[in-house]
């Protein structure tokens, strides 16, 4: 895929995984770290209770209760050595590990994970979690990005289907943006969202942009620029968007006041008990390129623990695979099936064909890319969101000048970098 090739470019050398070694005795028991709550948690529980009710060594699992727990948690145990035997993990976090020797490439194991269901799995979830030729951490929790619109409010004001463009999206925006009473403050809004790397993403890749390539910061450029300035010429120069915090834009959208919003595809587990219209799930519109950029965590085997739990982890996950198993994750998550033969599972064509659009939306992962896996994006997207995104989008800076300063401060975040591993070699 295009994007795919040159996001590639940026992955850590091949030559620090293979030296990595998968030995230790110190933790005991096969601990599994996650940050599933809600309605996501309980699907695992029920999974990991299948499993351990069907093998004889049980996968302990330990809920963290969010990702910056889980990444603070994750740094102590691997510092202290004193892992769990696997853990939820970001692609920059696994670059970060790998490049200090604490992972265990899953694909040392692969000869307990059946080939035939290895071969269901969507392609570009294998290359997601390959280093080089290396398969170092396997896909777990994956969501593409979609956007929930009222089918009401659209027959109502006689649109009859959901935008396939950007550009087209910025016009039904504008026309679902209703002033009733005249008084310059909507009652319905086309459109809201947040500060979000994961939409500003999207649109660059869709542009033909790139976030970061090899060492060097490339969202300071036209399209992303172009990309910021879609997003903010909504609030400011429509004024068919407003910019909201959290999750108030979903809840505004569940209660009728905003026509379309951008949300995970697993927010419709936390969304369906509060929406009182019909709704409908569509593919985010497209640009130049069709591409979304896939979301969601993988899961990551350490070193220093027992040979026996990274096998039984691994055995685990062969499990996981199961079209039964993958079917019963997605239909109560809403995450992607990670194999595609789950689609077919009635389980799951049961719950597709429930939901107005789902299935659809649900196949964008086969045009899916990815954010950058190399460990500088660990703070770089950070910088980006507060001092790249933020500022245009609550009118204190231009996209411009935004994305400028954000692309300093990570360029000279890469270089700091580069100039401590100078200084640690002998």
């Amino acid at each position: 895929m295009y994007l795919r090739c040159k996001i590639l470019k940026s992955l850590l050398a091949l030559s620090i995984l293979t030296t990595l070694s998968c030995s230790g005795e110190k933790q005991q028991g096969t601990i599994f770290w996650h940050a599933m709550g809600g309605p996501l948690g309980d699907a695992l529980k029920t999974i990991a209770t299948w499993y351990n009710n069907s093998h004889p060594e049980p996968v302990i699992l330990v809920n963290l209760g969010n990702y910056n727990t889980l990444s603070q948690k994750i740094m102590g145990a691997v510092a202290s050595s004193s892992p769990p035997t696997a853990a939820q993990m970001y692609e920059s976090w696994t670059s970060e590990l790998a490049s200090a020797g604490k992972i265990c490439p899953v694909g040392q194991y692969l000869e307990y994970i059946d080939s035939t269901k290895l071969n269901r799995i969507f392609n570009v979830l294998i290359e997601g979690n390959q280093w080089g030729d290396t398969l170092v951490t396997f896909p777990f929790n994956k969501s593409v990005p979609v956007f929930y619109y009222n089918r009401d409010l659209f027959e109502k004001y006689g649109i009859d289907h959901f935008p396939k463009t950007w550009d087209e999206f910025k016009e039904i925006a504008k026309k679902l943006t209703i002033d009733e009473d005249g008084d310059g403050n909507p009652e319905i809004y086309g459109t809201a969202f947040t500060v979000d790397v994961w939409t500003f993403g999207t649109i660059l890749y869709q542009k033909g942009g790139l976030l970061l390539e090899e060492d060097s910061v490339k969202f300071y450029s036209p399209e992303g620029i172009e990309a910021l300035t879609l997003l903010s010429d909504m609030i400011f120069k429509d004024k068919s968007a407003y910019l909201a915090t959290g999750y108030s834009h979903q809840d505004d959208f569940a209660n009728g006041q905003v026509a379309m919003v951008w949300g995970t595809i697993v927010s419709y587990a936390f969304m369906k008990d509060k929406i009182n219209f019909r709704l409908g799930i569509a593919p985010v519109p497209i640009d130049k390129y069709k591409t979304v950029i896939i979301a969601g965590t993988n899961v990551g085997i350490f070193n220093g623990v027992r040979e026996s739990d990274q096998k039984n982890f691994v055995n685990f996950l062969n499990f996981f695979l199961e079209d039964s198993v993958q079917a019963f994750w997605s239909a109560s998550t809403g995450y992607v099936p990670l194999t595609k033969t789950a689609f077919e599972h009635p389980y799951l064509r049961d719950f597709l064909n429930s939901v107005y659009g789902l299935n659809e939306a649900m196949l964008q992962v086969e045009y899916g890319s990815f954010e950058p896996m190399d460990p500088v994006w660990f703070t770089g997207r950070r910088i980006l969101s507060e001092e790249g995104l933020e500022p245009a989008l609550r009118g204190y800076a231009t996209p411009e000048q935004s994305l400028k300063r954000a692309a300093q401060l990570i360029q000279e975040e890469i270089e700091r970098r580069k100039a401590y591993q100078k200084y640690r070699k002998p």
